[in-house]
């Protein structure tokens, strides 16, 4: 069981929302120390799993110590997003909402998305504070939300209880039936999320991503394919200025060549290209635990 599991049990929510409730010079210091143990244990599995994951964001060229201060940078950033999430959790669903900022465009491509009547699936990618970015733009939604996850969340933050009760979010573990429920809910004019950035271990789509074929499966396409949604990419970004901020662009039109494999790699790559974009930004910000190339 990896920490963003854990963390979702009944056991873990309890246990990580209590540091929440520590001061933030406390909860800041204390995220520090931790993050810089997990720097220096250079053998351990999160160090290994960010440099590897960085590495390939930063390219061949890349010397050891980019690579190195790279993995410093992302440690940091995690230090903050993570006590953030619970210090703001626990203040409830309007000080999560107030926590994020929509940038100028997002609420318009959503409205004009939603004016279509068509099905929506939005790709999501893990940068910087994404859960709590979702959960602020789930909660000021109107429409219902089904939820495409890695594992079932059923003991986790008390805020994703209160929209499951009134219907904002349908938490689905990824499964046949699932993801037969998904294609349905599209092709209604309903809305589904699913993480384009999360590996799934023995995958052999070898989808390219910054360059090399990735564990990044192809299911979200594949979905589409059989759904016809509009595709649109969002994730969270961090900036001096603006604190946190959810970002994202126009939709994507599924493109089709009648060839129904080149049409998977094809609009994979159109997805995770928009993604690079984004992470090659802000590399510190990807906090992906998660081994993304073979």
């Amino acid at each position: 069981m990896n920490f963003q599991q854990l963390v979702t049990t009944e056991f873990g929510t309890r246990a990580w929302l209590s540091f929440g409730a520590v001061p933030p010079r406390m909860g800041y210091a204390f995220g520090r120390w931790l993050t810089n143990r997990l720097y220096h244990r250079k053998q351990g599995v999160v160090y290994r799993v960010l440099y590897e994951n960085q590495k390939r964001v930063f390219g061949p060229h890349a010397t050891h110590e980019q690579v190195d201060g790279a993995v410093a940078a992302v440690l940091r950033h995690a230090a903050i997003t993570n006590y953030d999430m619970v210090r703001i959790v626990r203040g409830g669903e309007k000080a999560m909402v107030n926590s994020i900022e929509m940038e100028s465009q997002f609420w318009p491509v959503f409205r004009e998305a939603r004016a279509t009547g068509r099905g929506i699936l939005i790709c999501g990618a893990h940068l910087s504070n994404f859960n709590l970015g979702f959960l602020a733009f789930a909660a000021q939604g109107s429409d219902p939300i089904q939820v495409l996850s890695a594992s079932n969340t059923a003991g986790g933050f008390g805020v994703l209880s209160e929209l499951r009760s009134r219907g904002t979010l349908d938490d689905t573990p990824i499964s046949a039936a699932a993801l037969k429920k998904a294609v349905a809910r599209l092709r209604a004019g309903g809305i589904v999320l699913t993480g384009i950035d999360w590996p799934v271990a023995g995958t052999d789509d070898g989808i390219p991503f910054f360059g090399e074929p990735s564990l990044l499966p192809s299911g979200s396409i594949r979905l589409a394919l059989s759904a016809d949604p509009l595709i649109i990419p969002i994730t969270c970004r961090w900036t001096q200025q603006s604190g946190y901020q959810m970002i994202t662009c126009p939709p994507l039109e599924l493109e089709r060549t009648g060839d129904r494999d080149a049409d998977i790699r094809l609009n994979c790559r159109r997805i995770l290209s928009v993604v690079e974009g984004w992470i090659s930004e802000t590399p510190d910000q990807w906090l992906m635990y998660h081994p993304v190339w073979p």
